[in-house]
């Protein structure tokens, strides 16, 4: 309205649904960081971290290191994978690593290889593995302080 106070309201733009693409017949070669969703229907090789949801689709390739929320698989995937929340493993999919995960969805069909980790375990794992470590060396200090 001419002489109104009142400012125009411009739309807001939410990063929140923002997705991050590498289209089919895309290569992808190098490190992702995304605050934002991530879909991989390319070909991707390297490191792939993001705080948002990672969907790859049917002709989706990932080798390398991939960190996110969420991630929901059709295609292949290969390499150190920790999704802190949910991982979907589709029909279609074809997953080999070392895969962490908060919990986990297997569709029949599906095909997971690898070492297969609940987080919740793994930090468990990775004490009684360090604790291991300590005891081991105290013991070789132990044997070498009476050998001499």
């Amino acid at each position: 309205m001419i002489g109104s106070n009142k400012k125009s309201q411009k739309p807001v733009t939410s990063s929140e649904n923002a997705v991050n693409r590498i289209a089919k017949g895309t290569v992808f070669e190098g490190v992702l960081r995304s605050e934002n969703n991530v879909r991989i229907d390319g070909t991707f090789e390297g490191e792939l971290v993001t705080k948002g949801r990672l969907v790859v689709g049917n002709s989706g390739v990932i080798k390398g290191s991939v960190s996110c929320a969420h991630c929901e698989t059709e295609g292949e995937m290969e390499g150190n994978i920790v999704v802190q929340e949910l991982f979907v493993l589709k029909a279609t999919s074809k997953v080999h690593g070392e895969i962490q995960y908060g919990q986990l969805s297997v569709e029949n069909g599906a095909q997971a290889t690898g070492n297969l980790h609940l987080t919740s375990k793994v930090k468990d794992i990775k004490d009684a593995n360090r604790d291991s470590a300590s005891a081991t060396k105290e013991k070789v200090g132990q044997r070498q302080t009476v050998a001499v």
